[in-house]
C-alpha cells in the first residue's frame, strides 16, 4: 500500500494533472490530512569534530548516533517538536537528518508520537520519512485541537496484529553487537568479525531477517513508543523465552513480557511467518 501511494504521489508531481489524477490527489489528501511545514533543520553529531574516527566507526557499523532536530508546524499550528535519530549508518533503511525544508504530506501513526511523512525535495523527488513528535510542554495543543485529534493510521505493519496484542511501537536504530565464545558462530550469518581479545568475538551481521544465535549475547539501541533517552535492549542465547536474535533497524510492534517493564517481546517475521524475539530493557 505504501509503495502504491508513493508512486501516485510521484505521478502527480511529474506530469500535468488529469481528472483521474485529481481524484487520486483527493484520495491521498484524505489519507494524509496533515501538512507538515519544515522551517528549520539542524544536526546533532557527537563525533562531528573527529571525521576520521566517525568514518572508521561507520565502516564497522558502529557509528555513534546522529540526531535530526526540526522546527515546523502541522496545519499551520505550533504545538509540537520534531526530531529523528538516524538508524545504523551501514544497515539503516529510513532516511532521517536531511529532511527538506518546505511543505510535506503526513499522517499520525500509532499513539501520535510518530509522523509518517512523504517528503518532497526541490527536484520533485519523494521519500518516505518517519519523524518523532513530542508535544511542546510550553505550548501544548488544547484538548479539542483538530490536528492532535486526527485519526491514526493503523495498517503500519506488514504482519496484521491487533493493537491490543502488541500495543508498543519499538524503533530499532541498530548499533548491533554480538558477543560469544571464540570459534562459535551463529546459524545462517554473513558477518564482519573482529577479535580484539583471545576469548571474545564481536560481530556485525548483515544478513536479515532476524538471525538466531545459540551462544552469546545481542545488544541493540532502540526507542519504545518514541520515548527518549533511548533504551538498550539485550538478549542472551541461554534464555529460552527470548529466542535471541540479531535484528535489523526498523519499526516493530511489541508487548511487555512482565509487569515491571524490564522484558519486552518484539514481533518480527521469518520466512513470511510472525516470530517473537524477547529482550531485556536497560
Amino acid at each position: 500500500m505504501r509503495s502504491l501511494v508513493l508512486a501516485l504521489l510521484c505521478i502527480a508531481i511529474v506530469r500535468p494533472m488529469s481528472a483521474q489524477d485529481a481524484d487520486e490527489k483527493a484520495a491521498l489528501e484524505k489519507e494524509f490530512p496533515i501538512i507538515l511545514e519544515i522551517e528549520k533543520s539542524s544536526i546533532v553529531n557527537v563525533e562531528a569534530d573527529h571525521p576520521e574516527r566517525l568514518s572508521q566507526a561507520a565502516a564497522m557499523g558502529a557509528a555513534p548516533p546522529i540526531f535530526g532536530v526540526f522546527t515546523g508546524m502541522l496545519n499551520r499550528e505550533r504545538h509540537w517538536k520534531f526530531g529523528c535519530w538516524t538508524e545504523n549508518m551501514r544497515y539503516g533503511r529510513i532516511p532521517c537528518v536531511d529532511m527538506p525544508i518546505g511543505l510535506h504530506r503526513a499522517r499520525w501513526l500509532h499513539n501520535r508520537e510518530l509522523l509518517e511523512v512523504f517528503a518532497y525535495d526541490s527536484a520533485g523527488n519523494v521519500t518516505l520519512r518517519y519523524l518523532d513528535v513530542a508535544i511542546d510542554p510550553k505550548d501544548p495543543p488544547p484538548p479539542d485541537d483538530l490536528v492532535q485529534n486526527l485519526p491514526t493510521f493503523s495498517g503500519f505493519f506488514a504482519i496484521d496484529q491487533t493493537k491490543r496484542d502488541y500495543p508498543l511501537l519499538v524503533h530499532v536504530y541498530g548499533a548491533v553487537s554480538l558477543s560469544f565464545q571464540a570459534g562459535e558462530l551463529p546459524a545462517r550469518t554473513n558477518c564482519d568479525i573482529t577479535a580484539p581479545f583471545p576469548n571474545r568475538v564481536n560481530v556485525n551481521c548483515t544478513q536479515y531477517p532476524p538471525i538466531p544465535i545459540y551462544q552469546g549475547n545481542v545488544q541493540v539501541e532502540a526507542s519504545i513508543d518514541g520515548h527518549l533517552p533511548h533504551s538498550n535492549l539485550s538478549c542472551d542465547a541461554k534464555w529460552r523465552w527470548s529466542k535471541c536474535a540479531v535484528i535489523e533497524p526498523g519499526f516493530y510492534a511489541a508487548r511487555w513480557k512482565d509487569s515491571g517493564h524490564t522484558q519486552i517481546v518484539l514481533l518480527g517475521e521469518r520466512v513470511g511467518k510472525p516470530e517473537e524475539t524477547g529482550f531485556e530493557v536497560h
